[in-house]
């Protein structure tokens, strides 16, 4: 798998934030670019008030950043209309809005106000792990986390210190990893239902064909001329039966020593023994 955070077999509190190279971009197209893209035009299309919103104070953040993202990305070219006489995605009402349906990555804006805690001002979230960007606007980013165990404890002191921290033109990346048993990208609250009856449906037979392992590849840059911080969520899938050996010794071993509400948290206690079946299943000698 390309991206995999998974570098022992012992659970821990990941942050692991590391250097953006020159060479690389805080956005990335990957083959599946044209299925992805038409897939979020397809739910922006349909409801475009459910995977965006914005504060009013955002108007000039998103237009920064819209500029941002499309210097950054080098497959966002004249042709698709961003860029233009009139700059259309950058003038637009809304235009962290226009900008996402062309990039494959959630787009958030958190502002840089540590004393209000660095609220979420604006995204546009169509593939979330199990949240919605309506019910996070406008929050802390501790209260946006606080539904993680030990994140207030464990997480929130480098947070604070990575918002702070993050200079302009220096962006970084971190990665943040699950467990799905569907493919689809779009698992915001509404589609819970169907995901907690798809994850009865796991046993050690079909776990390998049936679940997900799920990596988000999150960026976050200081917007230029704002203080506010661009966050980017990138999410990679795979198949069980597509990882590696390494990969599935290292997931197994993480599963077996991570603290009961964690996989609660990530959706992954229902499906826990049957995924440990068919891991050990898969290790060499077995």
């Amino acid at each position: 798998m390309k991206y995999f955070p998974l570098n022992t077999d012992q659970f821990e509190h990941q942050f692991g934030v590391r250097a953006i190279r020159q060479n690389e971009s805080i956005v990335e197209a990957t083959p599946l670019y044209q299925a992805e893209i038409a897939l979020k035009r397809q739910q922006l299309e349909e409801n475009a008030g459910g995977y965006f919103a914005a504060l009013p104070e955002s108007l000039a953040s998103q237009r920064q950043a819209v500029k941002f993202i499309i210097e950054q990305a080098g497959f966002l070219t004249a042709s698709q209309n961003l860029i233009s006489g009139e700059n259309l995605a950058i003038e637009d009402s809304t235009p962290l809005l226009s900008i996402a349906s062309h990039v494959q990555e959630d787009l958030v804006i958190m502002s840089g106000d540590q004393t209000r805690g660095f609220p979420m001002v604006a995204g546009c979230v169509c593939f979330p792990s199990g949240w919605s960007i309506q019910e996070k606007i406008g929050q802390s980013v501790l209260s946006i986390h606080q539904p993680v165990p030990d994140y207030a404890a464990e997480l929130d002191p480098a947070t604070q210190r990575l918002m702070n921290a993050i200079r302009p033109g220096r962006p970084v990346w971190r990665m943040n990893w699950g467990i799905r048993p569907s493919s689809q990208l779009d698992q915001s609250p509404v589609h819970k239902p169907a995901i907690v009856e798809a994850a009865e449906r796991v046993n050690q037979e079909n776990a390998g064909q049936r679940c997900f392992f799920r990596v988000e590849r999150q960026t976050l840059a200081r917007i230029p001329d704002s203080n506010d911080v661009l966050f980017a969520i990138h999410t990679h899938q795979c198949k069980l039966d597509q990882l590696a050996d390494r990969e599935v010794s290292n997931l197994l071993g993480v599963l077996q020593t991570c603290p009961p509400e964690t996989l609660s948290y990530k959706g992954i206690a229902p499906m826990k023994h049957a995924i440990e079946s068919f891991l050990r299943s898969r290790l060499p000698g077995t």
